[in-house]
């Protein structure tokens, strides 16, 4: 197959994660080739090579992709005028809430965020630094500068996720419950 000329390089790369994305979470990582890649995008396996030196080279950006985007969404919310604990619990949603129904939705998802390969890991660590950077600024937002209380939220959200059905309601309504009770036992810690 020729490559498509009438694609700009950036599109191409577009194209490229995209239809790696498709595959590995229809087949997963390790049962996707570069061709396959290619077959799907529409282009030549080299153009494929021209932008990612492997497999794990693709993995690593669309990792980077993904965290990108939960972080531009939670930075999103994290700027809206709502109070702080509906935001909170937006953000929390974001980063743990949808990350868990998207890996719900594959069984093969669970390689790009369970699995860390090294190429990724850099990418998920920063992911959360910046999750708990945009927490805290919540919080004190809120009256909260305790040191920790981003990192309790989050253990929070997490474990939240294992109390009852995940779907999007009913973990917004437990998270919900639980971010009203943290910020509210915060708040009367920060005035004692």
């Amino acid at each position: 197959m020729q490559p498509d000329t009438t694609v700009t390089g950036g599109d191409k790369r577009d194209r490229i994660l995209d239809s790696a994305l498709i595959l590995f979470l229809r087949y997963g990582v390790k049962r996707t080739s570069i061709d396959d890649i290619a077959r799907q995008a529409g282009i030549a396996k080299g153009t494929v090579y021209l932008s990612f030196d492997s497999k794990a080279a693709l993995f690593a950006a669309i990792a980077d992709r993904l965290c990108a985007s939960t972080l531009s969404n939670a930075e999103q919310i994290a700027s809206d005028v709502t109070p702080p604990t509906e935001r909170i619990v937006e953000v929390l949603d974001c980063y743990i809430g949808q990350t868990h129904r998207l890996v719900s939705q594959s069984p093969h998802i669970a390689e790009l965020t369970a699995s860390k390969e090294a190429l990724a890991t850099q990418a998920f660590e920063t992911l959360d630094r910046q999750i708990r950077a945009v927490l805290a600024t919540l919080l004190k937002e809120a009256g909260i500068g305790q040191d920790g209380a981003a990192d309790m939220l989050v253990a929070a959200g997490i474990g939240t996720l294992h109390t009852g059905d995940t779907a999007a309601q009913p973990y917004r309504v437990r998270l919900s419950a639980m971010v009203k009770t943290l910020v509210t036992g915060l708040s009367c810690d920060a005035k004692a």
